[in-house]
C-alpha cells in the first residue's frame, strides 16, 4: 500500500459542492466529461488513459494534464494538499485514490476510485 491508495475522507460532499462551483468556471469541456466518465465508469474506477479512450480524446497525455489540472483546481478549493511523489503533489489525490492493490507506478494506467463523498456531490449537483 502507498499512500496514494488511502481512502480517508478528505472533505465532506458540502466541502466538495462548494470546490466544485468554485472551479466551474475555469472547468473545461473535456475536464467535465472526464469528470463524469470517471463517476460513471463502474466502481467508480478508471485510468485516465481508458477514461481519454472512452471519451475518444486524441491524447491521453493531454487528458492527463486536463484532469491533473482540474484536481488541482479542486484541491485549492478545499485547500487540501496531496502527498506527493518525488517530490511532486499527486493532485489526482484529491478526487480519487488508488485501488489498495495498487502498485507505485503512477502512470496512464494506474486505476483511480473516485472519492464517495465527490460522487455525493456530484450526483446531488446532478453533474454525474
Amino acid at each position: 500500500m502507498n499512500d496514494f491508495t488511502d481512502a480517508t475522507p478528505i472533505a465532506t460532499p458540502e466541502q466538495f459542492r462548494v470546490a466544485l462551483l468554485a472551479a466551474r468556471q475555469g472547468m473545461t469541456e473535456v475536464q467535465l466529461k472526464l469528470l463524469q466518465a470517471h463517476c460513471r465508469s463502474a466502481d467508480r474506477t478508471a485510468s485516465i488513459d481508458r477514461l481519454a479512450q472512452q471519451l475518444s480524446l486524441p491524447n491521453p497525455s493531454g487528458a492527463r494534464t486536463a484532469y491533473n489540472n482540474y484536481a488541482h483546481a479542486i484541491a485549492d478549493g478545499l485547500k487540501f494538499v496531496p502527498a506527493a511523489l518525488a517530490k511532486k503533489p499527486i493532485w489526482l489525490f484529491a478526487i480519487a485514490y488508488g485501488q489498495p492493490n495498487a502498485n507505485s507506478k503512477m502512470d496512464g494506467d494506474f486505476e483511480w476510485v473516485m472519492r464517495p463523498e465527490l460522487v455525493q456531490a456530484l450526483e446531488a449537483m446532478r453533474w454525474a
